[in-house]
């Protein structure tokens, strides 16, 4: 038995190896780039869209609670008391209609999870079209919180067949196939089966997918990206022949005349560059700086450019880990984030612990942080400082400094990022993963025992060798 961080032990059974090509070729990953004549070319993003990347950063910090502040969280405590308090005094018979829609909304807010379904399920069982699709999200999402993941896969497939495909249902179903896959649940893969028509039939339309009785909308990027993680899913469970039949779905629906936006067109592109990883060798990774111990500095062009030496669990000052092999050990991880994600920097302690309980297995995991932020001379002190200070908050941890370029081969999206591959260094996972990964019982451990029990040869590149 090999510990993990929190106390989780992993049986020891390393991932089987496959064939390894020489792994100082960088992989050539085979994206589903249709042809330029069925797809639009690359649109210019507006000033809106311009508007809303500019937020992303500040939104992926404020998504994680923990970032709040002590004045926030009070502010939120009372908006939740209050909320507890009034639902747990109301009788929903005394409601109908949009009252009645409005109560289930505000005993989610009171986190009252039983009341929440159970007047959810009451506006539902009125027949009342206005807030149906809504009053389902709130029942699937009331029984996920109180645990009742059998019925929130029922009610959610009910909401599937019964309702509309809205953006409202869309956004429902990506929730919880996230929450499944996530908790190892199988069901993932089988709801992402029964929505794959619906979203095929959506994209088809060429057009963002909106609610029917509320201001949702979710955009064709987003839609397909839902629909791509069939294929992932599909992907981890060795099931290549129908991740390409799925894949060959949405590409399809996407057709020719989709009205697609510059954020849509790069949410695709990231979408298929991602999935494109899967079954290929770690591309070359260059790392600048390692943080494990506080006298490493970064290395002379010169010292970059010398032949690769023998692994080394153990770092020496100075001294950079050899990502690309050819030592990956059963497993190694890899979690890209750039330097403003608070959350992100916060799991470093937690990813050391883990490699450090795993060292004997081994299982590698590192940290590769990045700073994206744009150069600027006025500016570029108070850049300078935050990324000292940054450093300086990392020193001792499996936190790893590269490029913005580096970090662009895997065409990060979301926070943080893991990049998953076997002893031979092939990529088995890609996406974005919760925070509690790496603590007991945690994703991470259930991914490296899902690879451990499912075999995936690697594609062999007819390119660049």
């Amino acid at each position: 038995m090999i510990a993990v961080a929190a106390g989780v032990a992993f049986p020891q059974t390393p991932v089987k190896p496959s064939t390894a090509p020489d792994v100082n070729t960088p992989a050539v990953p085979i994206t589903q780039t249709p042809d330029s004549t069925s797809q639009p070319a690359p649109v210019v993003l507006t000033p809106g869209e311009i508007y809303k990347q500019a937020m992303h950063p500040l939104d992926v910090v404020r998504s994680e609670i923990s970032n709040w502040s002590d004045s926030e969280l009070q502010a939120l405590g009372v908006g939740v008391k209050m909320a507890h308090e009034t639902c747990d005094a109301s009788k929903p018979e005394s409601y109908k209609g949009d009252d009645l829609y409005d109560l289930a909304r505000l005993c989610a807010l009171g986190q009252d999870w039983n009341q929440a379904y159970a007047v959810a399920q009451d506006y539902i069982a009125a027949l009342d079209r206005t807030h149906r699709s809504q009053a389902f999200a709130i029942s699937v999402s009331a029984l996920v919180h109180i645990h009742d993941i059998d019925t929130a896969v029922a009610t959610a497939r009910t909401m599937l067949r019964s309702q509309p495909y809205d953006a409202e249902v869309a956004y429902s179903i990506r929730s919880l196939k996230d929450y499944l896959e996530r908790s190892g649940n199988p069901a993932a893969i089988v709801l992402a089966e029964q929505e794959h028509p619906a979203i095929v039939d959506a994209l088809k339309l060429g057009v963002p997918l909106k609610a029917e009785n509320s201001e949702a909308v979710i955009g064709i990027g987003a839609l397909f990206e839902s629909g791509m993680e069939l294929a992932f899913f599909e992907r981890y469970a060795g099931d290549d022949r129908s991740a390409g039949a799925t894949i060959s779905d949405l590409e399809d629906a996407l057709g020719t005349k989709a009205q697609f936006s510059g954020t849509d067109w790069q949410q695709i592109s990231r979408v298929r560059a991602e999935y494109g990883l899967i079954g290929w060798r770690l591309p070359r990774i260059e790392v600048e700086k390692s943080l494990e111990t506080k006298a490493a500095r970064v290395p002379s062009p010169a010292v970059r450019s010398r032949p690769p030496r023998a692994p080394a669990l153990t770092q020496t000052a100075g001294a950079l880990p050899l990502i690309n092999g050819p030592d990956f050990g059963a497993v190694t991880v890899l979690v890209f984030f750039p330097d403003w994600c608070a959350q992100c920097r916060a799991m470093m302690k937690t990813v050391t612990e883990f490699a450090t309980l795993n060292a004997q297995t081994p299982i590698h995991a590192w940290g590769l942080m990045y700073s994206d932020a744009a150069p600027d001379a006025e500016a570029q002190s108070a850049i300078d400082a935050a990324t000292e200070s940054r450093i300086k908050e990392l020193e001792g941890t499996n936190t790893l400094i590269v490029s913005a370029a580096t970090a662009a081969k895997f065409s990060p999206g979301d926070f943080p990022m893991a990049v998953v591959v076997d002893q031979a260094g092939v990529v088995r996972f890609v996406g974005t993963i919760p925070t509690d990964s790496f603590n007991g019982n945690g994703y991470m451990q259930r991914i490296i025992l899902r690879m451990a029990t499912t075999e995936a040869s690697p594609r062999a590149s007819d390119k660049g060798n």
